[in-house]
């Protein structure tokens, strides 16, 4: 039988496996522990096995074919294992790359906006109509905006807008690209995940089959055998999540780095005894913090360490939002990476697409900011 029962699921557009039962103990666990428990179950194995070959000859053809058949679950079940993994990651990429995908989205969108607003107003300011020509003349938008850079009356900022939306355009040609490769791939793991399963209900028919001829201590050991290689599977497996755990829960870095966002401690080691993953435990391995609490908290608490604050964003300050409006319930904090001006800049942070993901990401205004922490 299989260690864990496994279905298939799909949500949001994402392909998955999942391999149901008791979550994996968040406890403190040594690695060394589960290297002693497969070594453990191996020696079990090892002895079981001989105590199967040493049984008599009168046996043997029967014991031989269901042995084998034993040995070929527990090797299709090891291979289970292994592809469940790269199904976990090629999920995670692609949860990651649409997530990327819709902040790009938005940024072009809002490039846009700020485009037709300047050409509104350039318009309105226009005596001889040339912009109006312009846009009538153009075929589509992208044709409108290469006119308009060859247009002397067009402002550096009409110029710089072209030129961005130019840019994410190819950003999301890209991203849209990646996006369906993560999903073939996903898709991909999943059919070599189902023919695996297959494999296994042929591979335990023909093991029932061979297994009810044999009687007394040929069955009895045959079975503990089975389950004795099922376990070391499943401990592999918890092996690979602790060790997966354990550096998350060590800040050795974000689980995930989307876009140019700097890495977790990426000017070198800081206290920080935030917990791994969360937006202040990012933005604390990036700026020297003093205090301690939730995210809407630091305002008042950099205060009260004399922290200088304002409303006017500088490149490695820190930004503080306040609870709601897509924030949770204990607000958000980033750190400012560039300014585009009074309300327009650029953050990096962590857990605004999940626990341990690092992103980079647009502020076009102050909404919901409580202040800039210099």
């Amino acid at each position: 039988m299989l260690a864990r029962r496994v279905s298939l699921v799909a949500a949001a557009g994402t392909i998955a496996l999942l391999v149901a039962g008791a979550p994996f103990s968040q406890g403190k666990v040594l690695a060394d522990q589960f290297t002693q428990q497969i070594q453990s179950l191996s020696a079990q194995a090892g002895a079981l096995n001989r105590a199967i070959a040493s049984l008599s000859s009168a046996s043997s053809a029967a014991l031989g074919d269901a042995l084998a058949s034993s040995q070929a679950i527990a090797h299709t079940q090891l291979e289970l294992a292994q592809a469940q993994s790269q199904l976990d990651q090629a999920n995670k990429n692609l949860a990651n790359t649409s997530a990327q995908l819709q902040i790009v989205h938005s940024e072009y969108a809002a490039d846009q906006g700020q485009l037709a607003q300047i050409l509104k107003h350039v318009y309105e300011l226009t005596d001889d109509g040339s912009v109006t020509a312009i846009l009538v003349d153009s075929k589509s938008f992208i044709d409108a905006m290469d006119a308009l850079t060859s247009a002397d009356q067009v402002s550096a900022r009409v110029q710089q807008l072209v030129t961005q939306i130019q840019g994410k355009r190819d950003q999301l040609d890209a991203l849209q690209k990646q996006q369906v490769q993560d999903q073939q791939h996903a898709d991909a793991l999943v059919g070599s995940l189902q023919t695996l399963a297959a494999q296994q209900q042929t591979e335990e028919v023909a093991y029932r089959q061979q297994a009810s001829s044999l009687k007394g201590k040929a069955a009895s050991l045959l079975a503990q055998l089975q389950g004795v290689q099922s376990r070391i599977v499943e401990v592999r497996r918890e092996q690979e999540a602790a060790a997966a755990a354990a550096a998350a829960a060590a800040g050795a870095g974000a689980a995930h780095v989307v876009g140019n966002a700097l890495r977790p401690f990426a000017f070198g080691p800081r206290m920080d005894d935030y917990p791994w993953g969360q937006c202040t435990w990012y933005v604390a391995s990036l700026r020297s913090v003093y205090w301690s609490g939730d995210a809407w908290e630091w305002a008042s608490s950099a205060r009260a360490y004399g922290q200088p604050e304002g409303m006017r964003p500088h490149v490695g300050s820190l930004v503080v939002f306040g609870p709601g409006h897509g924030y949770s319930q204990f607000g958000h904090v980033a750190y400012v990476v560039s300014v585009q001006g009074p309300t327009n800049f650029t953050v990096d942070e962590a857990n605004m697409l999940g626990l341990g993901v690092v992103d980079q990401r647009h502020i076009g205004s102050l909404y919901d900011v409580e202040t800039f922490i210099y």
